[in-house]
């Protein structure tokens, strides 16, 4: 009995320590378990993501656009907002913080080549976007000769922007900015003018080239030896320029051309490279001028008869006193080869186009001419005449629209005589027509070639200064367009105090001089030095 009560005791008391842990033990776990979800358990209500506070209003934003007015393009620019200046970005918008204010705000830009523009705000427009439109700045001018008449055709380079002069002489520029105004056009000197930006109408004046040459023919273009003595000539002297030819009084072509109707009709015969003396000229810092004879071909007169003038009498293609063939200029199909040789002479280098013999015959039989759209029946009536000034001024214009874009200058030779006669002499050649459709008329004033008693002289070579002086004086009320005198001059038959003497009556009316020499013979004393300006 004894020992089953100690057991029981002894159970006693473990059960008594037992339960004293369990509690304990319970007492912290539910201390422990309170505490987890006191650091568990927020706030009645909230859920997981959101704050605890709650978020302030979204700050209220404005975005601006600055755009072209003339073609809506985005612009980069500078915008005054808030009295703060800032840049938009490339595609020409800013976002600002909106600022309320009880006045209005005013928003300026700014870019250049365009008016500033402003807009006044008196809240925040709807959708938090504005956009401003600038105006370009336009510059408006015109382009003269010293003595008023107009320059079409001249390009006009501000900057990166570039104009050609309409008819009138007047061009346009969009989006100008402050600079410097770069002027040229074949047959006349460059210029630089600068433009501060705040005169938007201009009047801008260019100068002809002051064209000193000497005529090159073809043959001794050829020659190592003539042409090395020519270029050290030029060097000494101050001769600027030559005339070299392209296709002579026959027909003959000089250079290896790319024209296939020229080796089609055996007129090729290779004298020089073309392009080696294009850049011998430049080298030199000549002014590159050809020679191409036009309607007179004996070459083309004989391959294509259907082309040429007609001899009534035959029926075959008419000659002049030489026996050379010409063609017929109121037939367009006689003007795509000298004008196919011109576009290749301008693509090859040459500056200045020239163009001779670019009229109706003169030397030989005429009462036996026949033309598609003339006859000699009536050759002089006005009719008559009028067609032949058309014809050549027709073929001129044609020349002039497509060498012009292309860089050259377009020239012709004419008669001196038509500089004082109120026809066209039976040739076609009017200055006052033609001053309207190329850029320079070389008058050949040869004073050997007047006969006796005209101007009064019984000599007229004896007054070739006199003579000169009196030819050129007549024709300047002639030209009522934008071409330019520069004369062809003698150098044969008149010494050389005269040469010079002549060459300086056309230097005093700004229109230079070409020294014409029929085998290519010069020497300094026929020249000025180089000094000369």
């Amino acid at each position: 009995m004894i020992d089953d009560r100690r057991s029981l005791h002894g159970e006693t008391r473990r059960h008594r320590v037992g339960l004293v842990r369990r509690v304990l033990l319970g007492a912290l776990g539910a201390t422990a378990a309170g505490m987890v979800l006191a650091a568990c358990a927020g706030p009645i209500g909230i859920m997981a993501g959101e704050s605890v506070r709650p978020l302030d209003p979204a700050v209220p934003t404005l975005t601006v656009a600055v755009v072209a007015a003339d073609d809506s393009t985005a612009l980069a620019s500078s915008l005054e907002l808030f009295g703060v200046v800032q840049e938009t970005d490339e595609t020409g918008q800013l976002t600002v913080e909106w600022r309320p204010s009880e006045e209005l705000v005013r928003i300026a830009a700014s870019a250049p080549g365009f008016e500033p523009g402003s807009v006044d705000l008196a809240e925040l427009p709807e959708g938090g976007m504005i956009t401003l439109t600038l105006d370009p700045v336009i510059l408006e001018g015109t382009v003269t000769a010293a003595d008023g008449r107009p320059l079409p055709g001249a390009e006009v380079e501000l900057g990166r922007i570039a104009a050609r002069t309409d008819e009138l002489g007047g061009f346009q520029i969009s989006r100008a900015v402050a600079g410097d105004l770069r002027l040229s056009r074949p047959a006349w000197e460059p210029s630089v003018v600068s433009w501060d930006g705040n005169d938007l109408s201009v009047s801008l004046t260019m100068e002809p080239r002051m064209i000193r040459a000497l005529r090159v023919a073809g043959d001794k273009a050829g020659s190592r030896a003539t042409w090395a003595a020519l270029l050290e000539l030029a060097d000494t002297t101050g001769v600027n320029a030559f005339v070299v030819d392209t296709k002579s009084e026959d027909g003959t072509i000089y250079h290896d051309t790319e024209v296939a109707l020229a080796h089609e009709i055996g007129a090729v015969q290779s004298h020089y490279d073309l392009a080696k003396i294009i850049q011998d000229m430049d080298d030199h810092g000549l002014y590159k001028i050809t020679r191409i004879v036009t309607f007179q071909d004996d070459f083309l007169g004989k391959a294509r008869p259907a082309i040429a003038a007609r001899d009534v009498t035959t029926g075959e293609p008419w000659r002049n006193n030489k026996g050379i063939r010409w063609l017929d200029p109121t037939d367009r199909g006689s003007w795509d080869y000298p004008l196919a040789l011109a576009e290749e002479a301008c693509r090859g280098g040459f500056d200045e186009i020239q163009f001779d013999y670019v009229r109706f015959p003169s030397d030989g039989d005429i009462s036996t001419l026949d033309f598609d759209e003339l006859t000699t029946n009536n050759y002089y009536s006005e009719e008559s005449q009028k067609i032949r000034i058309d014809t050549i001024t027709a073929f001129l214009t044609e020349a002039h629209s497509r060498l012009h874009p292309m860089g050259c200058a377009v020239a012709a030779d004419i008669f001196a005589i038509t500089l004082e006669s109120r026809s066209d002499e039976g040739i076609g050649q009017s200055p006052r027509a033609l001053s309207n459709a190329i850029d320079v008329l070389s008058p050949m004033v040869y004073s050997y070639t007047y006969g006796p008693g005209w101007g009064g002289w019984e000599n007229p070579n004896e007054h070739a200064t006199e003579l000169v002086t009196r030819a050129l004086d007549a024709g300047m009320p002639k030209l009522e367009g934008f071409g330019i005198y520069r004369p062809w001059i003698q150098r044969a038959f008149i010494e050389a105090e005269e040469i010079l003497a002549i060459q300086q009556v056309a230097e005093d009316r700004d229109m230079g001089w070409m020294l014409w020499s029929a085998n290519t013979s010069f020497r300094e004393t026929h020249l000025p030095p180089p000094e000369r300006e």
